[in-house]
């Protein structure tokens, strides 16, 4: 496999915390305990743009790394599909209909991609497991933690982190 795919795969990470570091940073009235990471992306903040900008470009080089990890069959459709829904989320602020669903569905095709992987890969791998049982757990624990907090931002996180640590694990497997 070609080396800029392990570039994206060990990139998207730090845009992804990256990006979201310096958005929060530029809203000093963000609250991780009150508000929604896509409240960054507002279309009544002023730079709104910075944060739906990210999701988009976030979105493009998942899609892109996908579909590579998808011509290697270590991932299913849902991948490339759950980013391009990020791309949306990005491109539908959360003014809009859209957004809701997209947001929600990049999270419920990126844990299920992984889940798959740990159904299909279980017997051969034991690292496997960990995705197997963790897609599920990770999952509920964000749906606890959205009544524990008045804001989405902590649950997203959570979910992000454990897709980022997913997408270095596919890195970490790419042949060269």
């Amino acid at each position: 496999m070609k080396k800029w795919v392990k570039v994206l795969g060990f990139s998207f990470p730090f845009l992804a915390f990256g990006g979201i570091f310096i958005t929060i940073h530029l809203n000093p009235w963000f609250s991780l305990t009150e508000n929604a990471l896509s409240d960054m992306g507002s279309i009544k903040n002023p730079i709104g743009y910075f944060f739906n900008f990210l999701l988009i470009l976030l979105g493009f080089v998942g899609m892109v790394f996908g579909v590579e990890m998808l011509k290697e069959k270590t991932v299913t459709i849902l991948f490339p599909l759950g980013m391009f829904s990020l791309l949306l989320v990005g491109i539908f602020p959360e003014e809009y209909k859209p957004h809701s669903f997209f947001a929600l569905s990049f999270y419920i095709l990126l844990f299920a991609d992984i889940f798959i992987y740990g159904l299909r890969k279980r017997r051969k791998n034991s690292s496997a497991i960990a995705w197997l049982l963790g897609s599920p757990i990770v999952f509920m624990m964000m749906l606890y933690l959205t009544k524990v907090f008045e804001g989405l931002a902590i649950p997203e996180l959570v979910g992000a982190l454990f897709i980022n640590a997913w997408i270095i694990y596919l890195t970490l497997g790419v042949e060269e």
